[in-house]
Parts: structure tokens; sequence; C-alpha cells
């Protein structure tokens, strides 16, 4: 069924900008129902996977739990950075402390990705100006695609809440950490429903706002690492001010009035924005290119490049950036941890001299997960392309399919090499082993190509649902990834994720298995092009 057939009619002389919200609300719960439960299952598995019974099994006593405290605190600085600091030895906060980062982050990517999808991509593929044509207001489509993310953060708050209640934790400190966790979805998606208003397509608005999250999440993490002297600078992010609720320890309720306070004017700010704006357009306007095309966009690579080119550069520049600064100034900082046991467990499974490599190895890897997001929204452009028709008009050219599709996998394919590759230069800068950090970051390559194989595969076979089964892909290996560390069966990891074959921490892998990964993108890129070429445009 058509949108326009499920659209609300208002009775004669019904106004107002949000009229038919609730009815499009409904509409976009059909549409999703099914991406949405897989997101609020896996999150909430993530979330309250493990509860306080289930974890004191690991550190059943006194001595333990205050192991694993100083493990946080003065050990191993990566769980500080990452997770957050432990704010005392009680089992339930110690639990939180291990949880917060895996579950705020997962839940912040599905509201990113679903509210952009609800506004900015039904903007591009024109849907919403087919609902525009109906008896709606200007701002029911944003106010219904807010709607249905709230709800589903406040689902996800009450369904972990209730998780940990029905395990007999502390009534207070669950119900704390369940809004900590629908709060990582209402600020994103407030975010997200900004981004939305400020660029002129979905993949800026989802990686701006997903990015500006996770910047934000390692803006609090400096300041926890960095001690007393930097913890003014975590309250000046919302991701701190949730850490500083301290479930289970503290139980501190007045940093949600914080969080709503900057909910509340995010949306307010994307309402003003949606109504300066043009429909289709961004606040922050393509630039007008030339008045004659150079001869680079002759063919389809060279037309795909221009496509994807300022996004790559944005992305090699903010790279560089990130990584640059911190290896100057982390080997000083990691001194003090260098003769720390676990550090040398890591060190030693990573194959590194210098315990203190351990760090940059660390955030090396975490890089790969928005990098593999970028990825998958450059294959995704394929689909983009048929749905707003750009793909017929090129197609009515001498351009074969292949050739179309093969100009924007070529790009996903190349740019995350250049950017691990990138991020193995800027980090070589501080390692003690500069060729063994580039040889890590080079390795993973091959895990993001598979990430990108099975997006190309969804394009070509799925039709439709192809960002579905492309972003659950990646939702699924962030969540087993997460899941090792709530003591999830390592075989979930390894059977779900490619990048578990690539992990510097389980040792160095060995040429068959880089190999392997690589054939494996080759034959899922192969068959979506197969399949691209056999099925019908918008299929």
């Amino acid at each position: 069924m058509s949108a326009a057939a499920l659209a609300p009619r208002a009775p004669a002389g019904a106004g107002g900008t949000f009229t038919g919200a609730d009815t499009l609300a409904r509409l976009l719960l059909r549409r999703d129902r099914v991406m949405l439960a897989v997101w609020l299952l896996l999150s909430w598995g993530v979330a309250a996977g493990r509860t306080g019974g289930t974890y004191a099994s690991l550190y059943p006593t006194a001595a333990a739990r205050q192991a694993r405290y100083d493990q946080v605190m003065t050990d191993v600085p990566m769980y500080k950075l990452f997770q957050g600091p432990a704010y005392g030895t009680d089992i339930n906060a110690l639990l939180v402390q291990e949880t917060f980062g895996a579950a705020t982050i997962l839940a912040a990517l599905g509201a990113v990705v679903f509210t952009v999808r609800h506004t900015r991509t039904d903007e591009q593929a024109g849907r919403r100006e087919l609902v525009g044509s109906t008896a709606v207001g200007r701002h029911a489509p944003l106010a219904a695609a807010l709607l249905v993310v709230f709800a589903a953060g406040a689902l996800l708050a009450v369904l972990t809440s209730a998780a940990m209640l029905a395990s007999r934790m502390p009534a207070t400190g669950s119900l704390i950490f369940g809004l900590v966790v629908g709060s990582a979805v209402w600020i994103s998606a407030a975010m997200a429903v900004v981004a939305a208003q400020l660029t002129s397509g979905p993949r800026a608005a989802i990686v701006g706002a997903f990015a500006a999250f996770m910047g934000l999440h390692f803006v609090r993490g400096v300041s926890d690492l960095a001690g007393p002297g930097l913890t003014w600078l975590g309250w000046l992010t919302p991701n701190g001010w949730l850490q500083r609720t301290q479930p289970f320890a503290a139980d501190r309720w007045w940093p949600f009035l914080l969080v709503a306070a900057l909910v509340v004017v995010l949306v307010r700010v994307a309402l003003l924005l949606s109504e300066r704006r043009d429909l289709g357009s961004g606040v922050l306007a393509s630039r007008p290119g030339p008045t004659t095309a150079p001869r680079g966009l002759s063919g389809t690579f060279g037309l795909a490049w221009r496509q994807h080119r300022a996004m790559a550069l944005a992305w090699v520049a903010g790279t560089a950036a990130i990584c640059v600064p911190t290896a100057l100034v982390g080997s000083a900082a990691m001194d003090q941890y260098a003769t720390s046991d676990r550090m040398a467990e890591w060190a030693a499974a990573t194959g590194s001299a210098d315990p203190a490599d351990v760090l940059f190895v660390y955030i090396a890897f975490t890089t790969v997960f928005p990098i593999t997001l970028y990825s998958l929204q450059t294959v995704l452009r394929i689909r983009a392309e048929e749905d707003d028709g750009h793909a017929a008009l090129l197609l009515s050219t001498p351009v074969s399919r292949l050739r179309w599709a093969a100009g924007h996998l070529a790009a996903a394919l190349a740019v995350p090499a250049v950017l691990l590759v990138v991020v193995g230069l800027g980090f070589a800068l501080g390692a003690d082993d500069a060729s063994a950090m580039l040889a890590i970051t080079v390795r993973l390559i091959p895990a993001v190509w598979v990430m990108v194989g099975i997006a190309m595969a969804a394009c070509g076979l799925a039709g439709r649902a192809a960002p579905v089964v492309a972003y659950g892909a990646l939702v699924v290996a962030l969540t087993v990834e997460f899941g090792q560390h709530l003591g999830w069966p390592s075989w979930l990891f390894l059977a779900f994720s490619p990048f578990s074959h690539v992990l510097p921490f389980l040792g160095v892998p060995g040429a068959a298995t880089l190999i392997v990964l690589t054939a494996l993108a080759a034959g899922l890129c192969a068959a979506g092009l197969a399949g691209l070429r056999r099925r019908d445009l918008i299929g």
C-alpha cells in the first residue's frame, strides 16, 4: 500500500503543523516493525544480557571485585576511555561500568539510522513530497519519526530496568540505568534530526550524527582518563552526564534534567531549521559544480569518485586529525601502565614490543566500526540512485549496470583501505614499532571488505531490503563483539562477525585467514553484481 493511501485525511477546518503525525507514526511502525524489533532486542541483550546475579559468578569475593575495580581505575586505561570509570566495588556498579559503552553506542546507532531513514532518506526518495501532498502538517513527518524513535527508547529503558529488577538488583540503580540507555536513544535521535536538516543527503546525516555521539563519548573518556584535572570536560558532554548518574553507586537523578533540556533544544532547533529550508535540500546547500565537466567524469568510475570525493576526503582529514594528536601524546600517557600484567599480555598477543602500544591498537580496532558504517553507506548509494531515479537516467545511456555499480563498489572498497592505512600511519608516529602498527591496521581491511560484500549482495539480491540487511549485519557484528565483554559464547563472535578473525588481541591473523576473508568478500560482491544485472530496477 502506498504512503499516500495510508496518509491521514484531516477533517475540514483541521490544521496545524503536526496534523497527522500520529497516523504517520503508525505507518512508520508498520514499515519497520521487524527491523525495529531486531534493534531493540539486540540493544536490550547488550544492556541487560548479563545481570548482577550472573555477573557475580565472575567476581564472587570482595577481593575479586576489588581487583576488577583496580583493573579499571589503574591497570588498563582503555576501560576508562571506552567504558568509563568504576564508581565502587559493588558488583552491580561494576556490571554497569562494563556495559555502559556498548549499550549506549548500540542504542545510539539504531536511533540515528531510523531517524534519518524516516526524515532525510524519505525526502531524497520523494516519499516526503508524496505524503506532504495529502492533508498533513508541515512537521508531521518529522514529528512521526521522533515519536517512533523516542517511544522505542522509552520501551528499551523499561525493558532494561525490568530485566534488572527481575534479577533482584536494587530498584533505584535499575531504573537509573534503564534511563541511561533510553537517554542515549533520545539524545542521538535529536542529534540526527538536526543533522537531517543541515545536510542534503542521508549518508552525511547518519555519519554526522553518529560521529558526533561517538566523538562526545571519547571526549568523556579523555576527561575520565586524564583524572581530576579534566573532570569538568566530561560535564560538557551528554555522554558524561549519563556516566555521572553512577547507577548502583551515587544514584543521581538530576543529570537527566540536562538530558531532557538538551533534547528539547535540539528538537526545537530542528523544527526551526525545517521551516527555513526547501524540501529536499539542506541548510548547508551543496556547492554548484563547474559549468564544464572535466575529462575524468567521462566514465562511470570518474562519476562515482566525483559523488564520493567530498565525503572521502573529509573522512581522511578527520581520521588523521584524531589519530596524529593521539599518537603524539598517547605514548607518554601510557608509560605508567607499561608494567601492568594485562597490558603485557595484550602486547604479546598483538605482537607489539611495547605494552604502551596497546592503547593505539585498541583505538585502531575501534575505528573499524565507523569506517565500516561509511563503507556501507557508500555501497548503498547504488540503492539510493535506484530510488531517486538517477540510475534509470544514467542507464538510458550506453552504460551497463555492472559498470555503473562497479564505480560505487570500487569507492566502497578503496576508501576504507586508505582510511585504515591513515590510522596505521597516524598511530605509528607514537608507537615503538611503526611497521607493526601499520601491519595491524592493514590486516583489518579484509574484514571491512566482507561487510562491503554483504551490502553489495543485499543491493543485488534483496532489493528494497538492502539497507536493512546491510545495517543489520553491522549491528549484529557490533552486538556480538560487545557480547564478548559480557560473557557471551565466543562462537557467536566468530560466526557472526568478520572482525573476530582479525581482532589483534586474539593473536596475529595468518595469511590464510586474510585470503579467505578477501575471497569471501569477492564472492559476495560478485553475487551482488550478478543479482543486480538480472533483477528489475527498484525491485
